[in-house]
């Protein structure tokens, strides 16, 4: 994101949703600092990045978008704007 915080962003952090899987989350971090995308391991489903979590069913982000899951439910409440139906961690 090479940004610490959703404000940083300037769609408002009310507009930042992000999801994660909890062994893919570690590679995203350690990947994007390894890539030159910032050295301080800040990825949009930390607390502190200060955007919505969305909860996932999947262990992995490949697992996202399967059909029928809360994983892609969730994103399309999101991209519907009906975001009082998005789960939320």
């Amino acid at each position: 994101m090479q940004a610490d915080h959703a404000a940083d962003l300037g769609v408002g952090a009310d507009h930042v949703w992000a999801m994660g899987a909890p062994w893919d989350d570690q590679v995203v971090r350690q990947g994007g600092r390894l890539m030159g995308l910032g050295d301080n391991g800040v990825i949009p489903t930390d607390e502190s990045f200060g955007g919505n979590i969305m909860e996932s069913d999947s262990g992995g982000h490949t697992g996202f978008f399967d059909e029928s899951s809360l994983s892609i439910r969730n994103q399309a409440a999101v991209i519907a704007g009906q975001y009082d139906k998005v789960q939320l961690e």
